[in-house]
């Protein structure tokens, strides 16, 4: 009997330790709303020495027209800044068309390199890697 009553607290005791536990979720969610409310009060009034206002001020709005307005411009600017490039950049914005080939002329070169590279490793100058 006694074997089975301590076996009974054992198995009871960390639900009734839980219980206690969730009695204190109260006074956290307290002190954390608390220390919450003091922050917000502390972020509003800086003190002098900390140097930088953590709420900076509220910008004005920027009416809808005024954007596009300046998205145009920098489209402008841009498009402009593309079509004359820096020497320095080092890269052509727009680089020189090449020649079209017609897909004939392409297969037919396409033959010749490969009837090159298969003269070459017939010739033994090639020699193949197996990996």
């Amino acid at each position: 009997m006694r074997m089975l009553a301590l076996s009974v607290a054992i198995a009871f005791g960390p639900l009734l330790a839980l219980g206690a536990h969730a009695q204190t979720t109260d006074d956290k969610a307290a002190a954390r709303a608390e220390r919450m409310k003091e922050g917000a009060e502390a972020a509003k009034n800086p003190l002098p020495a900390e140097g930088i206002n953590p709420v900076p001020p509220a910008k004005p709005k920027v009416s809808s027209g005024d954007k596009a307005a300046a998205r145009a411009e920098r489209r402008t600017e841009g498009a402009e800044a593309s079509k004359n490039p820096l020497p320095a950049e080092g890269i052509e914005a727009h680089p020189t068309e090449k020649p079209k080939v017609s897909a004939s002329d392409r297969a037919a070169a396409r033959k010749a390199r490969r009837a090159a590279a298969a003269k070459a490793q017939k010739a033994g100058e090639i020699k193949v890697q197996n990996y």
